[in-house]
């Protein structure tokens, strides 16, 4: 053999003995970080329980706040923006637990428009059943979110047409 060749394979044995060298390296600092280091970051065996709060045993179904007067003009919860009325607490409640309550106070149906729409939350967005809370809601948003008469404006009428 070569002396050329010698060095070839010199030089390969000695990359092939590095990359062992490297992965057991690798091995033996994820075994100590497991072991010692971080002993519980790597251990999926063990699960620990959930920490729960009283809060966190709430229903849904039961309202979260009481409304203060103070925040309450003409009739509107300010911070909401809802018409004040039976079962605001528990609309604020449901509702608000999910998304902002300007998207109710900017939309108008009848009951059965309303129902609809918890209907397709239900099956779409995951909410709740809502339970005996539901046709409390069903109630003031059907008298307090109904659809009103008129538009925005009436159509435009045009008597006459000329050419610019």
């Amino acid at each position: 053999m070569e002396e050329k060749d010698k060095k070839n394979l010199l030089l390969r044995q000695a990359k092939i003995t590095l990359n062992f060298g490297v992965i057991v390296l690798v091995f033996c600092v994820l075994w100590l970080m497991q072991h010692s280091i971080f002993p519980k970051m790597f251990d999926f065996s063990a699960v620990e329980e959930p920490i729960i709060s009283e809060a966190d045993n709430l229903t849904p179904y039961e309202p979260l706040l009481e409304l203060d007067s103070a925040d309450i003009e003409n009739g509107i919860h300010v911070p909401s923006g809802l018409i004040v009325d039976d079962g605001v607490d528990i609309v604020m409640t449901t509702c608000g637990a999910c998304h902002s309550l300007s998207l109710v106070t900017q939309n108008r149906a009848t009951k059965e428009g309303w129902k609809d729409i918890i209907v397709w939350m239900q099956e779409t967005q995951k909410l709740w059943d809502l339970g005996d809370n539901e046709e409390i809601i069903l109630n003031y948003l059907a008298k307090n979110y109904a659809p009103e008469n008129e538009g925005r404006r009436r159509n435009l009428v045009v008597e006459e047409w000329y050419n610019l």
